[in-house]
């Protein structure tokens, strides 16, 4: 796979991992069609990206998801033998280097995995055939063994926890509801919280169904990026009973935009400070007209988690991917119909993209997440 940035600038490449200290960061980038995860190092003062070297994946791309200790990356993949859906478990070199240890079968494809703190069981949502499931980990490796089978609804997009591990969310954008479960660790067993779910935004707001859920990491809320028109909802979390409510809606699409389109992640900075969600373009385009793309930048109260919008930023084609950085410093989002990555600078004191450069990547780049070699 080649990766040219779209500046024509040359782009530092190598094959060797060996040059990766222990106090880098690398970057890693799942793709649908190319079938691989890549990974760069991200320069720690400029946000520049390097390659430094590609795995296969036993299949097609999709989410990916760490172990608490980051020793291990689990990536989702389709098209296994019989068409079955699975989750590869790579076990991390010191270098950041990986090799697939196993490949476990699961009952479907999922928009979305997650491990739990204690890094014995994986969660998984599952957008078509609408339910939620929990596999058993065995000394890091996610396997077949089946846990818990919960049937919500069609449109499971996306699996969460709060910063205890002790309470789930599934967001599911068609029926405008967000699952909450408790995960009993001693059981091995997810269950339903009281109530079960709760409503997204009136439909009527138009900018409701949960899509993505992040939790805060220092305040007793969550958040979620609403698909249905672009917007993002806070709630509020009750820390004895994991129970959610919903408390103000935003709009994450530019003033006066007009055109279709649909909100798709969400991430929060490491502080706390800001969320960015991504605005995906749905309108039919005429022959030579671009997408109007955008990110949502949002301010996050310190006290009170209120959200006021910072500014919108223009991206790739069809953003679903986004990510921060451990350090907080630069926001990557990749463009899955243009097969691009953008990298942003995050103004600390505003919350402000700064573009800084857009590289190519394989065909349909679908997941990214961060973390420091160790």
């Amino acid at each position: 796979m080649r990766h040219l940035t779209l500046t024509c600038l040359a782009l530092a490449m190598t094959t060797s991992p060996s040059t990766t200290s222990a106090a880098d960061q690398l970057l890693y980038l799942a793709s649908t069609a190319d079938k691989t995860i890549v990974a760069y190092k991200i320069d720690k003062d400029t946000g520049n990206l390097t390659q430094r070297f590609s795995v296969d994946l036993p299949g097609n791309g999709g989410a990916m998801a760490f172990s608490p200790d980051k020793k291990f990356i689990y990536a989702s993949v389709t098209g296994l033998e019989g068409n079955a859906a699975g989750v590869a478990t790579y076990k991390r070199h010191r270098d950041g280097t990986l090799k697939l240890l196993d490949t476990a079968k699961i009952t479907s494809r999922p928009p979305y995995i997650q491990v739990d703190p204690t890094g014995r069981f994986l969660l998984a949502a599952h957008y078509g055939a609408g339910d939620v499931t929990m596999y058993s980990i065995k000394d890091g490796v996610a396997t077949s063994k089946l846990l818990s089978h919960i049937k919500t609804a069609k449109t499971a997009h996306c699996i969460e926890l709060d910063l205890s591990g002790k309470y789930v969310y599934v967001p599911h954008t068609s029926p405008n509801k967000l699952y909450q479960f408790v995960l009993d660790t001693k059981a091995g067993k997810l269950v339903a919280n009281d109530p079960p779910f709760v409503d997204g935004p009136d439909a009527d707001h138009r900018y409701h169904e949960p899509r993505h859920y992040k939790h805060h990491p220092k305040l007793p809320f969550g958040y979620t990026s609403n698909e249905n028109g672009g917007g993002i909802t806070a709630w509020a979390f009750d820390k004895k009973t994991g129970r959610l409510t919903r408390k103000t809606t935003l709009s994450t699409l530019p003033p006066g935009h007009k055109s279709s389109s649909h909100a798709a992640d969400i991430q929060i900075t490491p502080n706390g400070r800001f969320a960015y969600v991504s605005n995906r373009c749905t309108a039919e385009l005429a022959k030579g007209q671009k997408p109007d793309d955008t990110l949502c930048a949002v301010a996050i109260d310190s006290k009170t988690g209120d959200m006021k919008i910072v500014g919108h930023y223009p991206t790739g084609y069809h953003p679903r991917a986004t990510c921060i950085d451990l350090q907080g410093r630069y926001f990557f989002a990749c463009g899955q119909r243009s097969n691009d990555l953008h990298t942003y600078r995050i103004n600390k004191k505003t919350g402000a993209l700064e573009p800084i450069k857009i590289y190519k990547t394989g065909g349909t780049p679908i997941w990214v997440m961060c973390a420091k070699a160790k």
